[in-house]
């Protein structure tokens, strides 16, 4: 479980990851959803997104035993997929939304589905 907070130092992702520090050093320079911004210190600050995608190259490689360039294929091809399933996620959670905010986020569903069929058939 990711701590509910937007920014995250180094030291850390590994109690939070359980991935070991040069693991991560490494997945840095293979993996561009890996990409922490230097504070002014010069101290790496990584967004939630990055240890969302550290969590998400975890499972590639260790839960489904991907080779690195697997790993990095399926990430391609299931971008827009993990997006909508994103989106998905939000809108289980529309109580507090009024009609209007729903039918956007449906709108928003379906066209992103829609790339997702264009791309898969056109083998982007």
């Amino acid at each position: 479980m990711i701590p509910n907070k937007s920014n995250f130092k180094f030291q850390e992702l590994t109690p939070i990851t359980g991935v070991k520090p040069y693991v991560i050093r490494f997945w840095e320079t293979e993996f561009p959803e890996i990409a922490p911004v230097n504070s002014d210190s010069g101290q790496k600050i990584y967004a939630r997104k990055d240890v969302e995608a550290i969590f998400k190259i975890k499972k590639l490689l260790f839960d489904e035993k991907m080779t690195i360039a697997e790993a990095k294929s399926a990430i391609k091809n299931r971008e827009i997929e993990l997006e909508v399933d994103h989106v998905k996620h939000d809108t289980a959670n529309v109580s507090k939304h009024s009609d209007d905010s729903l039918f956007a986020k449906n709108m928003l569903i379906s066209s992103l589905q829609l790339i997702r069929e264009i791309k898969t058939k056109n083998n982007w």
